[in-house]
């Protein structure tokens, strides 16, 4: 059974990659992780490799020029501590057939202990490192605080990210919230709608057509505790988001504990 599970795993991520891959032509959004964070941090001495990859059909209404690279981020996080975890991330973006890398950073995150008995879920990330900007090749040093806000209630799901990004070279700030709700259809599968939006300074934001707003629906697939998937299609409302972009989130834990020799 557990080798059937893993060659259905395999099979799905192939054909989902397949999907995606074959839009390279129309290419990607400027966008290099595209995920709603939950405030459980990894179990100690425990991993997860990801490969974040997305792409877009249609692109921003306002930019005649958009050039549709495919943006592909590998993350590898690490428990540390029972609530506390370090990811790291390398950028990477893929353009007529080449291939550039375009950054990497760092992300610490600790979690509020579930024996404080908190009505919600509730973890602090805080990312940074530099990215390369991909008119100019020049690089931008950045970083990103992310507040983590989630509820399970029954078969519902709700989580709320109030990001704030920011750049150290330029020294501006984003409003950056991203939001996900959730349905269990069963323990295996859920069916959601994430949110992404980027408002500009969080005093002062944007005019309504310079600010980004995406909607996404999402289906969450967990074959076995060891591998996740994570696919969806989201469409955008202002002249300066995608139009449609399709993402693929593929996940698998690795356990670090060494099994105790049996007596």
């Amino acid at each position: 059974m557990a080798l059937l599970t893993q060659f259905n795993f395999k099979k799905l991520s192939f054909f989902i990659l397949l999907i995606l891959l074959n839009f390279q032509a129309i290419e990607a959004q400027e966008s290099y992780e595209v995920q709603v964070y939950t405030s459980p941090t990894l179990a100690k001495n425990t991993s997860i490799f990801e490969l974040h990859s997305n792409v877009s059909p249609n692109g921003p209404k306002n930019e005649s020029d958009f050039t549709h690279p495919i943006h592909e981020t590998l993350e590898i996080t690490t428990g540390l501590a029972d609530n506390f975890e370090l990811g790291f991330y390398m950028f990477a973006r893929i353009n007529n057939g080449t291939y550039n890398y375009m950054g990497s950073h760092i992300r610490p995150r600790i979690t509020v202990p579930t024996s404080w008995n908190w009505f919600m879920g509730a973890s602090l990330s805080v990312e940074g490192g530099f990215v390369k900007n991909e008119i100019t090749n020049e690089y931008d040093a950045d970083y990103e605080i992310r507040p983590i806000f989630d509820k399970t209630i029954g078969k519902n799901y709700l989580s709320i990210n109030p990001t704030l990004d920011g750049s150290f070279k330029t020294n501006e700030v984003a409003f950056s919230p991203n939001v996900k709700y959730s349905y269990a259809v069963n323990p295996k599968y859920s069916l959601g709608i994430e949110y992404y939006g980027v408002t500009g300074n969080p005093f002062k934001w944007n005019s309504f057509d310079i600010q980004t707003h995406q909607f996404y629906l999402v289906s969450d697939l967990t074959l076995n505790p060891k591998y996740e998937v994570q696919f969806g299609v989201g469409h955008g409302t202002t002249l300066s988001s995608d139009v449609w972009n399709i993402k693929l989130i593929l996940g698998q834990r690795v356990s670090w504990k060494n099994k105790k020799a049996k007596k």
